[in-house]
């Protein structure tokens, strides 16, 4: 059974949670002594952390772009890379536009945006999951941008296909996701704190891991037939092996969009947008 070796930090963060103290208070007080209670506390979550599970599960919560969100086993925990998403969405400093998260899971796109754009838009978020939107809805009043944010339980862009009540105006929208994207082979070679503590069904996409986004492709051809739409952008954040297919079946739907790739600071392809 693998066991994980657990590194010096997250020892501290586990103390500083268990004492309600920040990881420098700790640093600062070695000569703290925990009471039975911490003790028994300390131990059980260090049995957890050994085993693979996640330490934004045992803590409870992972910042992203500089917020702090709640997390649990029905969202995936936010990346670091994920921010290069946000990034590139406050480079077009929207306005008046609707900007539409699939998949937005514990919220962490979203409310980011919401957070950092002055101007006034109309935020969405959407996930097929009620489980991942009671969390969303979570982060979002504890960011005080749940008046901001429309939730949706939809596959994809599927009730904003079908229902009027969701019609998008005639403005420019913009699509931002991070959709399940791993594929077989992939998903089988993950670590344990991924594999078995994760949801499988925020990460694994058929075998090549790009079954949600061809999906999404299609809806978004639909979309923008159905409504009056000046312009669409699109951000996607992919694997980094996916650049040729996901870039041929992009220009399958739009073959007139001018497709743009970039890098994470690890020098992955990981973000891919197009305009149409």
């Amino acid at each position: 059974m693998f066991s994980y070796q657990i590194p010096p930090f997250e020892v501290e963060l586990i103390l500083a949670h268990i004492l309600k103290k920040s990881r420098e208070y700790v640093l600062m007080h070695p000569e703290l002594i925990l009471t039975k209670a911490q003790k028994r506390q300390f131990e059980k979550l260090i049995k957890r952390r050994k085993a693979c599970e996640p330490l934004a599960h045992i803590l409870g919560h992972k910042e992203f772009y500089g917020l702090d969100f709640k997390v649990n086993k029905n969202v995936i925990i936010p990346r670091p890379e994920t921010e290069m998403l946000v990034e590139e969405i406050l480079r077009l400093k929207p306005k008046n536009k609707n900007i539409i998260d699939i998949g937005t899971g514990s919220g962490n796109i979203i409310i980011a945006l919401a957070k950092n754009i002055k101007e006034k838009n109309n935020y969405f978020g959407i996930d097929i999951s009620e489980k991942a939107l009671s969390v969303t809805r979570f982060n979002a009043r504890k960011h005080n941008v749940d008046k901001k944010i429309r939730f949706v339980k939809s596959d994809l862009l599927k009730t904003f296909i079908q229902n009027t009540r969701y019609k998008i105006p005639d403005t420019e929208l913009i699509i931002v996701a991070n959709l399940p994207y791993l594929s077989e082979i992939i998903y089988s070679s993950t670590m344990p704190d991924v594999k078995n503590f994760e949801p499988k069904s925020a990460l694994l996409s058929g075998p090549d891991g790009l079954a949600h986004y061809e999906r999404l492709l299609k809806q978004i051809k639909l979309l923008s037939v159905h409504c009056s739409l000046s312009t669409v952008h699109c951000f996607l954040e992919i694997s980094p092996e996916q650049k040729p297919k996901i870039g041929k079946i992009i220009r399958r739907y739009f073959p007139k969009s001018k497709t743009i790739f970039k890098k994470d600071l690890a020098g992955k392809w990981r973000v891919v947008s197009f305009e149409i």
